[in-house]
């Protein structure tokens, strides 16, 4: 392996006088080693995970300029510089200092005594440039994959919290569908618009809403009470006070939530007892007890536009490809929406998924969008009666809609 004499050490190191040598750097090696970038004025420290010492050398191999920590995602350079090398730990050297190359056998190296001949050193002059040329398209691309993953993660919080707002609004309206729904928009609104004053929260939540049905419409948002279940109200579920409980009628089912720490005893489920948790009854078709069966849970999934050019496209075909939805992403011919023609419009009968969905969605131009899926959830304790007749409930057996 080629050395170079640095003070009265020889210190072991690579030589890069490649492309991608010097583009991977001291990464290649693991950050072991050092190594000598030939032909080369600049260095970057992209996904490195520690600093490095950088010495920029002259065509002698002269030290004109030493950066002692290079952090990573940095960017060196140094003015005159024909070399670089790149060390991961520091080395006793000091600007003005030879630091010649020995026992190089490389053909387009040659030495005269301890240093490297310049009549000897042929490199293409705009080497660096047009290599910096090419690697900026990378470094865009990366920077953009960054600020698009970013950007999704800002968008998982806009969805916890719209998913919370919905679950408070509707534990105050017997967990209604249409409770959920109008917690939805209020809590997306700060996401898809915004009010600067409360004159304009008129229009941003008809924006939200605007958002929301075409979400709907189209397939990318889509919401489901997981708890309670069908199972539930079988087994916790009594005919409904219209005295206790306003706007309800005695033919209706519903989840007392009132006194609940005095019926958790008192109260058996109607299948019968599984088991005891803790004391409390856990009924044989729900799998709850009484105070679980109080506890609504909701599931929000909503696709969220994937906006940067290349990268936000990349990543919507590699999560289709890798969701077993395809990388081509093309449209069905027969379906608009959730609707296929010539199939019902239930939507157990329809197959692909929300991912499919969204990474496949158009704009209202019938452009291709695509949009990222992104999931939360929400528990809250019912603070009304949980009333059968306005909720949109699953089989405690079914799975979480696709």
């Amino acid at each position: 392996m080629p050395t170079m004499r640095v003070g009265s050490r020889l210190v072991p190191v690579r030589i890069a006088d490649t492309f991608i040598s010097r583009f991977l750097g001291v990464w290649a090696s693991r950050g072991l080693e050092p190594v000598l970038l030939l032909n080369c004025g600049s260095v970057h420290s992209f996904g490195l995970r520690r600093s490095l010492q950088v010495i920029f050398l002259d065509r002698e191999f002269r030290v004109i300029s030493i950066q002692p920590v290079l952090r990573p995602w940095r960017i060196a350079f140094a003015s005159g510089a024909a070399h670089v090398l790149e060390s991961p730990s520091l080395l006793p050297v000091r600007c003005g200092e030879l630091v010649p190359l020995l026992d190089c056998h490389r053909r387009r190296v040659l030495l005269s005594g301890d240093v490297l001949s310049e009549s000897d050193h042929r490199a293409p002059r705009g080497a660096a440039f047009v290599e910096a040329l090419m690697t900026l398209p990378i470094l865009l691309f990366i920077g953009f994959v960054v600020i698009q993953i970013g950007l999704l993660w800002h968008a998982k919080y806009a969805v916890i919290h719209a998913v919370h707002v919905a679950a408070r609004h509707a534990s105050v309206h017997h967990g209604g569908d249409h409770a959920i729904r109008d917690g939805v928009i209020q809590g997306l609104m700060p996401f898809v618009s915004k009010a600067d004053d409360g004159s304009e929260l008129p229009s941003a939540l008809f924006r939200s809403a605007s958002e929301l049905a075409l979400g709907q419409a189209m397939g990318w948002i889509r919401w489901e009470v997981v708890s309670p279940t069908r199972q539930s109200f079988l087994d916790w579920g009594s005919a409904a006070d219209p005295v206790l409980s306003p706007g309800s009628t005695p033919q209706e089912l519903e989840i007392p939530a009132a006194g609940l720490m005095g019926l958790t005893r008192r109260r058996l489920p109607a299948s019968g007892v599984r088991e005891r948790v803790g004391g409390l009854p856990v009924g044989v078709a729900s799998g709850q007890t009484l105070v679980e069966a109080n506890n609504l849970k909701i599931n929000l999934r909503v696709g969220v536009p994937l906006q940067l050019p290349v990268a936000g496209r990349l990543l919507a075909r590699s999560l289709s490809w890798w969701s077993g939805c395809g990388w081509s992403l093309s449209p069905r011919s027969d379906q608009l929406g959730l609707i296929s023609y010539g199939v019902g419009a239930d939507a157990s009968l329809i197959s692909n998924s929300l991912e499919c969905r969204a990474l496949a969605a158009r704009d209202i131009h019938g452009k291709w969008q695509p949009r990222w899926p992104v999931e939360a959830s929400a528990v809250i304790q019912m603070q009304s009666n949980a009333r059968r007749s306005v909720m949109v409930l699953r089989d405690r057996q079914q799975s979480p809609l696709p």
